[in-house]
């Protein structure tokens, strides 16, 4: 991610490269500057269709700050300084329409980095739903399913629900597993059993308990279940890990999204990093697996 280029989050039209080179080349532009990294996830944020497009026919979507348990998928790319400036005429900036916007976004293996992303500005948001067209959903879905990301989000956004919450798994490795000390914390909360499941990562022992290491080389092995209400279920567990937020420094662990490996395949699931911040004595486990430390 150190290459040179600003680093995009783009959750709308964006995902589809015919889209994007379809309006470079109606605008004698080059679309190669626009370069994918990744699929990633935006948390906090719900998508919204309250903007009239009148380029697309129909409402345009939008990012907004939505809070706890809420994320929106989308790709991580990379563009040059051509491409930015194209992407900001593209967006409407001169005109009003969105806005440049910085925000964290987290990879497929947990950690988070800083990309731009554009949100309607205020002036041009609407306090109603604007249904957007079906061509212009078909953009954004197939751009998710390509990128085996959940189209949940989108779905819910189409049809005015809320809240959203995209994301139903969550992924434990340590004392919320079956037969540990605070599983029937999460039982109260899970539909039915949970499923083994394993992410990339480094397992480390703390005081009695695991962190898991984000970003790392090996493999950590735990179990995903599916949370009732996630809401509520994650800020009961906010507290017990200790995260206090994404704009906090003192979190003992830090809530993230991960790719999980199960039988049924590749999954999304909310999980707890340890921060790597905190100066506590360590060890790593090498198996990966709390059980069989």
């Amino acid at each position: 991610m150190d290459e040179e280029g600003t680093l995009y989050f783009g959750y709308g039209s964006n995902l589809d490269w015919d889209d994007w080179q379809a309006w470079c080349e109606g605008k004698k532009l080059r679309s190669e500057g626009l370069v994918e990294l990744s699929p990633c996830w935006l948390p906090n944020y719900s998508l919204k269709f309250h903007y009239f497009s009148h380029s697309r026919e129909g409402g345009a979507a939008d990012v907004v700050e939505t809070g706890r348990g809420h994320a929106v998928p989308g790709v991580l790319f990379r563009m040059n300084d051509d491409t930015l400036r194209a992407m900001d005429r593209k967006e409407g900036v001169k005109a009003g329409a969105y806005a440049r916007r910085k925000v964290e976004v987290i990879l497929p293996n947990g950690t988070f980095v800083e990309a731009l992303t554009y949100c309607v500005t205020e002036e041009r948001r609407e306090d109603r739903f604007i249904q957007p067209t079906t061509f212009y959903c078909d953009l954004i879905e197939n751009g998710l399913k390509k990128r085996k990301l959940p189209i949940g989000e989108l779905k819910n956004a189409i049809e005015d629900f809320a809240p959203s919450y995209p994301l139903e798994n969550l992924f434990v490795y340590g004392t919320l597993m079956e037969g540990e000390l605070r599983h029937p914390t999460l039982s109260e909360c899970s539909i039915g059993e949970g499923r083994s499941a394993s992410t990339n990562g480094a397992l480390i022992e703390l005081d009695g308990y695991p962190g898991m290491l984000t970003g790392e080389k090996g493999v950590v092995y735990g179990e995903v279940y599916q949370i009732d209400q996630m809401y509520s279920t994650l800020r009961t567990l906010d507290t017990i890990e200790g995260f206090y937020g994404y704009d906090s420094s003192h979190s003992l662990f830090i809530r993230t999204i991960v790719q999980i490996k199960t039988e049924q395949g590749m999954e999304w699931a909310w999980t707890y990093a340890y921060n790597r911040d905190k100066e506590e004595e360590s060890r790593i486990i090498e198996s990966g697996n709390w059980k069989k430390r």
